[in-house]
């Protein structure tokens, strides 16, 4: 009995796709309709390959900025972790933080079509993500740190959203393409591009590197960030693989590298605990561990004041001590600790 092989496998894959899709072209005639079909054909595939941990859908992302994305055709996102800010098959709102891959799907590619993908990745890179640290800053492409060689197998962790084009169709060349794929990278920059462009039956276009002073040749890239020092002199450069049948396979490995390492982050959008809007102050007092009985009750009359003077500055309505019924109690009656944050103080 022969043994079927993993080639073999998802050439068989290619060409269900490829059947699938010339029988959805040859019974429906509208474009739009052609293409939500097709994108359905590729959410399918992912669905049916991809870890259970992430799942598939359609729609917009939004960063913890509030920066929404142009509509997406397939995002891939951690659904184990993922708060999901609208449910929907095609118009799910998803935070940034959880969204591993996005894939624009188009029925038939031209140069500007290909623009009208690198617009997209463009909204899609171009939002913010957390940093791993939660105490720090949401991040962009440009903050995002290479470790040094030593540190890559404890440290490898990915981040960014890889941007995907999947072609079923073109009637350019494979060469022709990776000479439009290497002009928009020049004009949309490095970080805002697509990171690989897969056309069924023809092969791959995607980013190559080869490290400055390396013995090793050059090889396809997973873009993660500028990094620092240990990048110093390495190449980037723009690959063509006319690998026909076996794309396919090359496209799901490659989403598949980025994937294994993609962190596992439950982002969450914020209080804005710093005088919110809507909120009123009732002044219940003030945290003191002072034990002397003078200086205690010195110690809260002057705390007293404190907020007496910030609520006359401050942006959030306020009520007096005599509006909630303190009047007349003697401040050293209050508590030593009150476990409340004091007026402006988020909770620990």
């Amino acid at each position: 009995m022969t043994q079927v092989t993993r080639k073999e496998i998802f050439a068989q894959a290619a060409k269900k796709l490829r059947s699938d899709f010339e029988e959805l072209s040859s019974t429906i005639l509208h474009s739009g309709v052609k293409g939500g079909e097709a994108e359905d054909l590729v959410r399918r595939f992912l669905q049916g390959h991809l870890p259970k941990r992430f799942d598939v859908g359609s729609g917009f992302i939004i960063d913890p900025h509030k920066g929404m994305s142009k509509q997406i055709d397939v995002i891939v996102y951690d659904a184990l972790n993922c708060p999901v800010y609208r449910a929907s098959e095609k118009a799910a709102i998803i935070p940034s933080d959880n969204v591993a891959a996005v894939v624009e799907v188009k029925s038939r590619l031209d140069k500007e079509k290909m623009r009208d993908a690198f617009d997209n990745a463009r909204s899609v890179k171009g939002l913010a993500k957390s940093s791993n640290d939660p105490m720090t800053k949401p991040v962009g492409i440009s903050a995002s740190k290479t470790p040094p060689p030593s540190e890559f197998s404890s440290r490898l962790v990915t981040l960014q959203t890889l941007c995907c084009l999947f072609v079923f169709e073109t009637s350019l060349t494979l060469k022709k393409l990776s000479e439009h794929y290497h002009s928009y990278v020049h004009e949309y920059g490095l970080g805002r591009h697509i990171d690989i462009v897969f056309v069924l039956d023809k092969g791959v276009i995607l980013l190559a590197t080869k490290p400055a002073k390396a013995e090793i040749g050059w090889g396809p890239v997973i873009f993660e960030g500028f990094g620092g020092p240990h990048a110093e002199g390495a190449h980037v450069a723009v690959a063509m693989m006319p690998i026909k049948e076996e794309g396919l396979d090359f496209f799901l490995r490659f989403l598949l590298a980025h994937l294994m390492h993609f962190r596992a982050h439950s982002g969450h959008p914020g209080f804005f605990l710093q005088n919110p809007p809507q909120m009123t102050l009732s002044y219940l007092g003030s945290i003191t561990h002072e034990t002397d009985p003078a200086r205690r009750a010195e110690n809260l009359r002057r705390y007293e004041d404190e907020v007496c003077a910030d609520f006359q500055t401050t942006t959030a309505p306020t009520e007096s001590r005599e509006e909630t019924n303190l009047k007349g109690k003697a401040t050293s009656d209050l508590p030593d600790v009150i476990c409340l944050p004091g007026p402006k103080d988020p909770p620990a």
